[in-house]
């Protein structure tokens, strides 16, 4: 047996990070150990440990693992202590393990070893169900958490770190904001979220779009702020942005600027067509923008902005030595003309209010300490942590350019925009507000904003774990809900009526997993219309967001209507008798065997038998009556062949050979007898030997 397997992307890892064992025994043996802990009330950490010391494997993935024994449904941690369904042993949840494994997408060239790898597991946990290493006691039965009643319909939005005015007083800034700023909805948040972050702003397109109209603007939004303006030029001197030398300084020989009213003593400042800066500019600016400082002779001069605004019609020659210029603007956005006529005669006629922000919503410096001092403590879910993981490797692979001050600095904005709105954690939707720090450059923004879409998918629908229990539904293993509880697996030894009791009861408990599934999809929706209804920064929702509920929606009806026709086919033995006979394959033209041999008239439908076991549809306009065994399928006289009768039950039990082909050969002419005997044996190899017929595949997501 293999032990050494490679790691599985999505099965043994996620992106390369350590998630699951990548030896299958490994996997058996915490089963086995989480089974016998839920004796002695077993804490993840000692769970963890016990494996660990045995089996000698990197406790980050023993933890991975340990973390999805809740998944399974039939183990829990409750109160820090594992607690397990009473009819789960190591075997069971293997095999849950086993489907779930086979639901997880992973690239076809590590399909084989993906199925290999749970095929082991199960193996390997039978062996330990048969050895003497497991106790035989039988464990506690408290009550299991259900997946409904762990979710928290206000997760997102317990107490919040700042005051409550100040959600409302941004809201109110960004209201009179939009109000005259027409089609620049996410221009105005993304700016005003990048200043309150500490960052800077670039504004590219061409003249005319209001981009030194929203820089004062923006600066109107902060109480006492002092705005500096200018525009740049190759021919710029330093004394015009940083302010005139100091006569008295130089003779004293102190060499320093008399800063105020300059750059150096700005709040907010502005500065048209920046990459036409110089190089006796440059050096200045790139420090003074980055480190808040300024260097003037032996001086060096803490400043007080908060944010700078850069804008220009073109992108930075990039062999013009402007790269690290362009890399210190953490937001960066593309100001294109008006492009919707009702927007255009409301700025041609004149029609638009001046921008006018009341004074009691304006923001002080101690509102911006609170709110980053708020947004220290905002926390990044592992699943946006996963997020995160997957644009960073996927922007190595599209070659963005993005630096690790830049990673680090859009992470602190996306806290920041989380503690605005008044959260305590950071929410999926706010990856969107990356879609203008990604992008190496304007024409690859559509590029970005597609990688943050799919990192955006509906994640609290679990599809891939309903596919996993339609995998448990062919052994009776659905997991339980709370008004259906495990009941045991029936044996194969048990009549097939038990069985297929057995059945329809696992396929209730797959269709109230299926109702729970629909019912989170429309929680799921109405709480992200909701939250972009909230949401400060976010100025309209991309259809794209909620398409990926469309096709949830459309892959959950799919999957119903499968496991509904299914179920309408268990609902009696005539019922079963019907789906085992439509399970055989329909005839296949060939040399010789072709064409039926006898008439099956089962379940009130007839159905041709080939010799091969395949099932020939007879003409529907006919209604074939026994002539003395005989029967006439076709127009043709000479072609004459047998009829066998049997009643529903007398089919099941013969499917699983409580009837004998010998018994039912007595029903047929003799010379009838040898096509008819291998027309039975062929439907018995395609159907084997269970009366209940299997679960149909699910279609395609």
């Amino acid at each position: 047996m293999t032990t050494e397997w490679p790691d599985i992307p999505g099965v043994t890892s996620v992106d390369g990070r350590p998630r699951l064992p990548r030896d299958p025994t490994v996997a058996a043996q915490l089963f086995a150990q989480a089974i016998d802990g839920t004796h002695d009330g077993v804490s993840p950490p000692s769970l963890v440990d016990r494996t660990a010391q045995h089996t000698r494997t990197d406790r980050a993935r023993l933890e991975g693992l340990a973390g999805w024994l809740p998944v399974s449904r039939v183990l829990a941690w409750t109160d820090g202590q594992l607690v397990a369904n009473p009819h789960t042993d190591v075997v069971d949840l293997a095999l849950r393990y086993a489907a779930w494994l086979s639901t997880q997408p992973v690239p076809d060239s590590f399909a084989d070893q993906s199925r290999t790898y749970a095929r082991v597991v199960v193996e390997v946990a039978t062996e330990l169900r048969e050895s003497d290493a497991l106790r035989t006691r039988p464990p506690s039965d408290p009550p299991l958490p259900t997946e409904l009643s762990e979710l928290s319909t206000d997760g997102h939005r317990p107490a919040s770190l700042v005051p409550a005015d100040l959600p409302k007083r941004i809201r109110t800034l960004l209201d009179g904001l939009d109000r005259s700023f027409l089609e620049r909805g996410q221009h105005v948040r993304a700016s005003l979220l990048a200043l309150l972050s500490g960052q800077h702003v670039l504004l590219l397109g061409p003249p005319g779009t209001a981009k030194s109209m929203l820089a004062r603007a923006l600066c109107s939004c902060f109480a006492d702020a002092t705005y500096f303006e200018y525009l740049l030029s190759r021919f710029t001197h330093p004394d015009e942005l940083f302010g005139p030398v100091s006569i008295p300084g130089l003779k004293e020989e102190d060499y320093r600027r008399l800063t105020e009213g300059f750059l150096p003593s700005a709040q907010i400042a502005f500065l048209d067509e920046i990459f036409k800066a110089n190089s006796a500019i440059l050096n200045s600016l790139l420090t003074l923008i980055n480190e808040r400082v300024f260097h003037h002779g032996r001086h060096r001069d803490p400043v007080p902005l908060i944010g700078l605004i850069g804008a220009s019609n073109e992108l930075p020659d990039p062999d013009g030595g402007l790269g690290a210029l362009y890399d210190r603007f953490l937001v960066r956005m593309t100001v294109p003309p008006l492009g919707g006529p009702e927007a255009f005669l409301s700025v041609a006629t004149g029609s638009v209010p001046a921008p006018e922000i009341p004074s009691e919503a304006r923001l002080t410096r101690t509102d911006i300490e609170s709110l980053r001092s708020a947004a220290s403590k905002v926390t990044v879910p592992p699943a946006i942590g996963d997020a995160l993981v997957n644009l960073w490797r996927h922007a190595e692979r599209q070659e963005w350019d993005c630096s690790d001050r830049r990673w680090r600095q859009a992470v602190g904005m996306l806290k920041i925009a989380a503690a605005a709105d008044g959260r305590t954690e950071v929410v999926p939707l706010d990856l969107l507000l990356l879609d203008r720090v990604l992008p190496p450059d304007p024409e690859r923004t559509a590029e970005v904003r597609e990688a943050l879409l799919e990192q955006l998918g509906t994640r609290s629908v679990p599809t891939h774990d309903l596919r996993a229990q339609w995998f448990l539904l062919a052994v009776d293993r659905v997991a339980p809900t709370p008004s259906r509880p495990l009941t045991g697996v029936p044996s194969k030894d048990q009549p097939w009526r038990e069985r297929l009791s057995a059945r329809r009861e696992n396929l209730e408990r797959f269709l109230e997993h299926h109702a729970a599934a629909v019912d989170r999809l429309a929680l799921d929706r109405a709480g992200i219309e909701d939250l972009a209804t909230a949401h400060l920064w976010i100025a309209r929702l991309p259809s794209q967001v909620l398409g990926t509920h469309i096709e949830a929606a459309r892959e959950l009806a799919g999957i119903l209507r499968v496991a509904e026709a299914y179920h309408s086919g268990l609902q009696s033995p005539e019922a079963a008798a019907r789906t085992l006979l439509d399970s055989l394959p329909k005839v296949a033209r060939r040399i010789y065997g072709y064409g039926a041999v006898c008439v099956l008239d089962c379940a009130g439908v007839q159905t041709g038998l080939t010799t091969a076991g395949e099932r020939e549809n007879l003409p529907a306009h006919r209604t074939l009556t026994p002539n003395d065994g005989l029967v006439r399928p076709t127009e043709d006289p000479l072609y004459e062949i047998p009829m066998l009768v049997m009643e529903p039950a007398e089919w099941l039990d013969f499917i699983e050979g409580k009837l004998s082909v010998d018994t039912l050969l007595q029903r047929v002419r003799t010379a009838a007898s040898p096509n008819v005997r291998q027309a039975l044996q062929g439907v018995r190899r395609y159907l084997g030997s269970s009366a209940i017929a299997a679960p149909p595949p699910l279609p395609d997501p």
